[in-house]
């Protein structure tokens, strides 16, 4: 199903409920493990700002169609504060670079990279006009090994892996990058409209391990990045370490990540079976499936158990207060008896909520030190 937004462009049902899923409230500070560990999601407001204008997902595709291999996509969008509604465009641009991954026709993989961040930046400049944007970077993966990096503005696509030394496979759209000038005014986003032409690089040697990040991450010391990325162990150490040293540097800005075990990732799409959509961020999981066998709509067609994330939001240090989830949000199957009987089973373990409307959402935080 497919229906106009108050702008008149046409979204889709999924597209308009990522949307509305990724401007949700969250707590300040979260990091989850997707898809069996093989992806860190990481994201913090930081020590200086009010709002978190960044957003890191990443996307799992179990086409129904014969046709259409199985593919992840992760990426990560940094709206731009100094311009119109940041965290609004972030989330625009990402629900429709996903929703282009979902409902286009198969192709070749570099094509739909590029056709998936030019919908994100006419979706964010429709609602613009723009005098707001934010930067794109994302990774997509298919199930028989190719890989691709798209990406506009200043955030980072880096690739790393043991005895491999850290490459990074983006350039900033900056004055100091793309020109030699100096300061980080950025010559394009999503949402500028017209004359975009994002960066698409193939990768035809598949890495060990992916970092997007956004530059409240990077902007740290670069050797220090490097040599935290090539000494950790797994995409969740990583991820943490990261985050910490970011507040340890002053966090002057929203920080995210996202870190992918390609191995790992490459493996959960050859081993899962079922037609289905899976999008993770930093707090929770949203899991659609597909309404007909021979389609490539998505939707609710039954009930469906969601594999619970592994969602933790990160002890705050001390002074700090992490804000907690709204109260208001309860599960749609509240008033299942099995429901309530499940609950009282793992109370102790965790606090579920899955709603269950056209997609079904679990969300699942809860409070555990960081390593």
């Amino acid at each position: 199903m497919r229906h106009p937004s108050a702008n008149g462009i046409v979204v889709s049902q999924f597209q308009a409920k990522v949307e509305e899923w990724m401007s949700r409230a969250v707590p300040e500070r979260a990091i989850n493990d997707c898809f069996g560990n093989s992806i860190a999601l990481a994201t913090d407001v930081g020590l200086h700002r009010t709002e978190n204008q960044d957003r890191v997902a990443a996307l799992r595709l179990i086409s129904s169609k014969t046709n259409r291999t199985p593919l992840f996509g992760v990426a990560v969008a940094d709206g731009m504060g100094g311009m119109r509604d940041g965290g609004k465009c972030a989330a625009l641009a990402l629900s429709s670079f996903f929703a282009t991954l979902v409902h286009v026709q198969p192709q070749r993989l570099d094509d739909l990279a590029r056709e998936a961040l030019n919908r994100a930046n006419d979706a964010v400049f429709s609602f613009a006009g723009g005098k707001g944007g934010t930067t794109l970077s994302a990774i997509l993966i298919d199930a028989t090994g190719n890989a691709v990096v798209v990406h506009v503005g200043d955030s980072r696509v880096y690739s790393f892996g043991h005895q491999k030394k850290v490459e990074r496979w983006t350039v900033d759209d900056s004055l100091a990058e793309v020109v030699g000038g100096e300061g980080r005014d950025l010559l394009q986003y999503a949402g500028m409209g017209e004359g975009i032409q994002p960066h698409v690089v193939m990768l035809h040697n598949l890495p060990d391990m992916v970092a997007l990040t956004t530059d409240g991450i990077h902007f740290i010391n670069a050797q220090t990045l490097e040599q935290i990325l090539l000494h950790a162990a797994t995409p969740r150490s990583a991820s943490e370490r990261l985050g910490a040293l970011s507040r340890w540097c002053g966090g002057h800005d929203n920080a995210s990540s996202a870190l992918v075990d390609i191995q790992l990732a490459m493996r959960d799409l050859k081993t899962s079976q079922e037609p289905s959509v899976q999008l993770c961020d930093p707090f929770g999981t949203m899991t659609t499936i597909w309404i007909r066998a021979n389609g490539d709509m998505v939707g609710e067609d039954r009930p469906k158990q969601i594999p619970q994330a592994k969602t933790e939001v990160r002890t705050p240090e001390k002074g700090e207060a992490v804000p907690e989830r709204p109260s208001n949000v309860q599960s749609a199957n509240a008033k299942s008896k099995q429901n309530k009987k499940n609950s009282r089973t793992k109370k102790a373990k965790r606090n579920q909520e899955d709603v269950q409307l056209e997609i079904e959402i679990d969300q699942t935080p809860r409070s555990k030190k960081s390593e």
